[in-house]
């Protein structure tokens, strides 16, 4: 007997289940890919960039693969940054659908080493082709490019290691087309062979930080013409490698590597002094990010132990944490908002796993009804986002028929409701015409996982259904 029962977080009814992440088919057919950083600049489109999962994050293999999506992921598109063997990803920095800027550092002579070169590079053409920007100029031979990152399209800054006695920083105003760099009297001295660390940085409105190998965060508070350099940890040894804040700007986390262990660090006045909280109970230790809208913090972990691996949540900047999941290893995870996040793993055939999952996360609120953050984004969203769409799917458990009963307005209004495959293929579907009622027809379905789309002028909304027999 087949069965519908309702697998993940409903989306129209708001309720919640034991699933907290959506497979997504990434695209891809190597299963030695994983996803090292993700960039979502807004509510339905996020870009991933990929490293070796196989051999690690700084193996000496080159990995130029990225996938993108453009519709909330229900497909992702893959693609490549160029054919330079010689170049690894740093970081991405996403400004739409078609725009993306990535930082690109060098491999190095000997695995788990970063070579000198590399640079920025940016795409108009969602990624089929890349420009190199300002060769020599913009970084040069010399340099070890960390990130690059947009505010907006005018707005942008890149950071690398210490060159000619300070860090390179530079900041661009006009979309790219000229950089300056930041001049070493409004910079910090950095700490004898301190460098920086890939992705290893913050933004919360123009406040930007980004750690350091002698255990130090730098500050700006005007996007990157004037710095201030703060200590985390002052035994020497441990490297700030991520770095999280809400959006007051004031509380964050960071994680710390060093002495063969590593350690969550919080902070409560911007970055100025930090508390160690050690290896706290359930917080997975690879990479963490903070919810926009929320108190909340994300961890995940890359992990062969499944005690280990997985994601957790903690709304105490870092104290305690709540494991969401351990069943699959997560290298990262951003969110654009409460509702928008996903989270890279490793393209693997069996069990399959299409590399990305999507955040089905119902996450506690904070008391204030919402930051101005969340509400700037949400202001700043495409004209085409769904409105709320109020739609009851019963029975649960069912038979053969999913029946999908409309209230309110935009119920009556014309559209399509329709099943797909994980991969995105479309199984079947039924027209909206305006009936309060429709009913689907899944008897000749097999067994599986399956997302439910229901698509009307207002826009599109999607939930999980599983199968079984």
């Amino acid at each position: 007997m087949r069965k519908i029962l309702l697998a993940a977080s409903l989306l129209f009814l708001g309720s919640t289940s034991r699933a907290q992440w959506l497979p997504q088919n990434a695209g891809f057919s190597n299963d030695t890919l994983g996803f090292y950083e993700l960039s979502l600049p807004d509510k339905y489109t996020a870009w991933a960039v990929c490293y070796d999962g196989k051999n690690g994050l700084l193996s000496g293999r080159p990995v130029l693969d990225f996938t993108r999506t453009t519709n909330g992921g229900n497909t992702w598109i893959p693609g490549k940054m160029g054919t330079d063997r010689t170049l690894r990803f740093s970081n991405i920095s996403a400004i739409d659908g078609q725009e993306a800027w990535v930082a690109m550092n060098k491999i190095g002579p000997a695995p788990g080493t970063f070579g000198k070169g590399g640079g920025v590079f940016h795409t108009t053409d969602a990624g089929v082709t890349w420009e190199h920007t300002e060769p020599g100029e913009l970084f040069d031979t010399g340099s070890v490019p960390r990130f690059v990152h947009f505010k907006d399209k005018n707005k942008g800054i890149a950071v690398g290691d210490p060159k000619g006695g300070y860090f390179e920083v530079y900041t661009t105003m006009n979309m790219g087309k000229k950089w300056k760099r930041v001049d070493a009297t409004d910079l910090p001295a950095p700490l004898p062979n301190e460098i920086g660390w890939i992705s290893g940085y913050a933004v919360v409105g123009n406040t930007i930080w980004f750690g350091t190998s002698r255990g130090r965060m730098y500050k700006s508070t005007d996007f990157g013409k004037n710095w201030t350099v703060h200590v985390v940890d002052s035994i020497p040894g441990t490297y700030v490698q991520e770095i999280a804040f809400l959006d007051d700007g004031l509380t964050g986390v960071a994680h710390l590597r060093g002495r063969s262990r590593t350690f969550v660090f919080s902070t409560t006045d911007g970055g100025l002094t930090w508390t160690n909280y050690f290896q706290p109970p359930n917080w997975k230790n690879s990479r963490m990010t903070a919810v926009p809208g929320t108190n909340a913090f994300v961890s995940t972990a890359v992990h062969p132990n499944p005690i280990f691996q997985g994601s957790a949540v903690s709304y105490d900047a870092g104290r305690t944490w709540t494991e969401i999941d351990n069943q699959a290893s997560k290298a990262v995870c951003r969110f654009f908002d409460a509702e928008t996040g996903y989270a890279g793993s490793f393209y693997v055939t069996n069990p399959f796993r299409g590399g990305i999952f999507k955040s089905q996360i119902v996450f506690q609120q904070p008391a204030a009804t919402e930051s101005a953050r969340s509400s700037k984004r949400r202001a700043a969203a495409p004209k085409n986002a769904a409105a709320s769409v109020a739609v009851h799917v019963y029975p649960t458990p069912a038979r053969d028929v999913v029946n999908l009963v409309f209230g309110g307005v935009p119920a009556g209004k014309e559209g399509v409701a329709s099943i797909h495959s994980l991969d995105g293929r479309q199984l079947l579907s039924a027209r909206l015409s305006g009936a309060s009622t429709v009913q689907l027809n899944v008897s000749g379905l097999p067994a599986g996982l399956y997302t439910l789309r229901i698509a009307t002028k207002a826009g599109t909304k999607s939930q999980v259904i599983t199968l079984a027999k």
